[in-house]
């Protein structure tokens, strides 16, 4: 078989495969579907060490939502696996403002009364629910505000 007859016998071909397929179109299939959850990251305490924990949790809610999860504690899946808290349960969130490299977390109990240990876990949950750019994060303060004194700002120690 000569180099054109071969030619032209694959362009057959190729014709021939694309048969069968009639034009059609944009075919829509309606929205995206919308993700019905997310994930949070936590700092808990394990071996005396700010771990981060991952937590199943509406994103839209962020960085209250995933401030009143850590309030809440260890989960019984991560307590049995060894992760404690220093932030006192009652501890009691009231509000958290954002700003660009900043955030202030007010608290009704007194912010200057938490351990080092308890402050860095609320600093680093806030800082993970606000940014996830790894150039902001070691940039990134929180300032924790009660009824009568405020701590801070303080940075991340994780990313310091």
């Amino acid at each position: 078989m000569s180099r054109g007859a071969r030619a032209a016998t694959v362009a057959a071909l190729l014709a021939l495969a694309g048969c069968g397929v009639r034009p059609s179109g944009v075919i829509t299939g309606g929205p995206a579907p919308q993700a019905s959850g997310g994930w949070v990251r936590l700092y808990l305490v394990r071996d005396r060490t700010l771990t981060p924990v991952l937590r199943r949790s509406d994103p839209h809610t962020r960085p209250t939502g995933t401030l009143e999860l850590l309030l809440a504690g260890p989960a019984g899946d991560e307590r049995a696996d060894g992760y404690t808290t220093e932030v006192p349960p009652d501890l009691g969130l009231v509000e958290v403002q954002v700003g660009e490299l900043t955030a202030t977390v007010t608290v009704a109990g007194d912010p200057v009364a938490l351990s080092a240990t308890a402050a860095g876990q609320i600093t680093c949950t806030v800082v993970d629910a606000v940014t996830t750019d790894s150039q902001v994060r070691p940039r990134f303060t929180v300032t924790l505000t009660g009824p009568a004194r405020s701590r801070g700002p303080e940075r991340c120690p994780r990313y310091g």
